[in-house]
């Protein structure tokens, strides 16, 4: 915006000079012209702002109780339960069901004994030949993960990521469908998750100073200063072995391997996404459209459609 001022303040001293000299009124009408081009550019600009980061927030949503949403489908309906130890997720799902945002969605992604996706807006009244997946609002929503409460059993809803372990879609989720664990798998899932926790504080410490600047520095030149880099990675590696000293392991609770032996879920995925509810009715219809038929990219062949989610008292 200044140097439309600038050139505001300039046409407005021309008018000090003796405009019948004709060199100078040729210069004030170019100048005026310049001007005016300029000022309908602003104009045009200011109609064509960037979408905001962040949607404007209206709705007033309950942050200290969990909620409840019916989802109606072509299907049949299902029940959800959302946490509020999720606030941010659930503040969400619930603003967006209320505007409709998911309304005449299709389920875009099925596979099976895994999960069953939703939150393509491009998805309503899509063709066959309209590709789905990749469109999505312009938000994320900062992760809230804790498989240690909230685990990816048959059932669960949650949010997708582009950011696995720290940002969450803000409009894809999925249900969990998947499969009976065995004692052996489950320790693996716990394995690897646990490896992930490391990585996070090993590539925390590594980002800060003085390690960072070293680095840096280092990189100008690795080959000379390759024996600094290796003692400068041994800190960082003993660094993070005195935070994880004093973080107990990750391990599933009882109840939590009794169920991902008995009834299933997708316990690779913990750690990675935010679980922030779970089906409490109509499971028989997620896993009704989780059986049907899809094409190489798992889009089901006939689609199954969202007609509306709307808030409900806590079932009896």
């Amino acid at each position: 915006m200044s140097i439309y001022c600038n050139f505001e303040a300039k046409r407005k001293d021309t008018y000090s000079y003796n405009i019948n000299d004709t060199y100078m009124r040729k210069q004030l009408l170019l100048l005026i012209a310049l001007c005016s081009i300029l000022f309908t550019a602003c104009q045009n600009t200011k109609k064509e702002a960037a979408p905001q980061a962040e949607p404007v927030d209206t709705d007033t949503v309950i942050v200290d109780a969990d909620q409840y949403l019916l989802m109606e489908t072509s299907e049949g309906n299902i029940t959800l339960k959302l946490y509020r130890e999720t606030p941010l997720h659930r503040h969400n799902f619930v603003k967006l069901a209320k505007r409709g945002y998911y309304d005449n969605q299709q389920f875009y992604r099925i596979q099976n004994n895994f999960t069953v996706q939703a939150g393509d807006p491009k998805s309503k009244g899509a063709t066959r030949e309209t590709p789905l997946g990749e469109n999505d609002l312009v938000y994320t929503i900062p992760e809230e993960i804790q498989p240690e409460k909230f685990f990816h059993k048959r059932g669960a809803l949650a949010m997708a990521s582009y950011y696995k372990m720290e940002k969450s879609s803000g409009g894809h989720f999925y249900f969990v469908t998947g499969f009976k664990y065995s004692d052996t798998k489950l320790f693996n899932a716990e394995d690897a998750y646990n490896k992930r926790l490391r990585k996070q504080v090993f590539d925390s410490i590594t980002q800060s100073a003085p390690y960072a600047q070293q680095l840096k520095e280092y990189a100008k030149d690795q080959k000379r200063y390759m024996p600094k880099i290796r003692e400068v990675k041994k800190q960082i590696t003993a660094a993070t072995d005195k935070v994880m000293e004093k973080r107990q392991q990750f391990h599933y609770t009882p109840e939590q391997r009794n169920l991902y032996k008995t009834t299933g879920g997708a316990a690779d995925l913990d750690g990675y996404y935010t679980v922030f509810g779970e089906v409490i009715e109509g499971m028989d219809v997620v896993t009704k459209i989780e059986k049907r038929a899809v094409d190489s990219k798992l889009r089901p062949l006939e689609p199954a459609i969202i007609k509306r989610i709307r808030e409900i008292e806590k079932p009896q």
